[in-house]
């Protein structure tokens, strides 16, 4: 068994358990128990769903980095540039889930935090995916679809409200994981 194609396999489910929890149940459990309305009812919630978020957040900048740390292995030829996004990226996701964590404490909203998003969500899913499409080693249609999430990312929590954008964002991701999955299998089985 090859074990970069079981590495790869592995990433993608990370990025869809991910997607399922961070994207879908947290949208769910913001219809639910709203609390990012409003600055006023993050600060009244609970400190259980603050620190449920947090959790979530570390959840999501884990699982979607693992999903592109993948589409990178797989997909792209692992330049110096691509590699730069991909680093960029790793930070974005860690300062991303250090302010969701700093938040939870503190019960304010630090909107800082979209920063970090703005790299592992939005950035780097369309520097991977076009460098993927250059590169030539996996299917298009993965390639555009890491664009189309990228590109996705950066208009759906103006357009969509919060709960919308989190159900649209792990289904997004969980087809992106699950592509990602996908083109492990297939490298093993080569």
């Amino acid at each position: 068994m090859n074990t970069q194609a079981k590495l790869i396999q592995q990433l993608g489910l990370v990025c869809m358990v991910a997607a399922i929890l961070a994207g879908i149940v947290g949208g769910l459990w913001e219809l639910a128990h709203p609390i990012l309305s409003t600055a006023q009812t993050f600060a009244s919630s609970s400190p259980a769903q603050r620190w449920g978020y947090a959790l979530f957040s570390v959840i999501r900048s884990a699982g979607f980095l693992a999903g592109l740390f993948g589409l990178y292995k797989m997909g792209t030829n692992r330049g110096w540039i691509v590699t730069i996004f991909m680093a960029l990226a790793t930070l974005g996701g860690v300062f991303f889930a250090a302010v969701w964590l700093y938040m939870a404490v503190i019960a304010k909203v630090k909107i800082i935090y979209v920063l970090g998003g703005l790299w592992y969500q939005w950035i780097a899913p369309v520097a991977l995916g076009i460098a993927a499409l250059r590169a030539r080693r996996i299917s298009a249609w993965i390639s555009i679809w890491a664009i189309v999430v990228g590109i996705l990312n950066s208009q759906i929590f103006m357009l969509l409200g919060v709960v919308g954008a989190l159900l649209v964002q792990g289904v997004i991701w969980l087809i992106l994981g699950y592509m990602v999955y996908a083109m492990g299998r297939r490298a093993e089985q080569v």
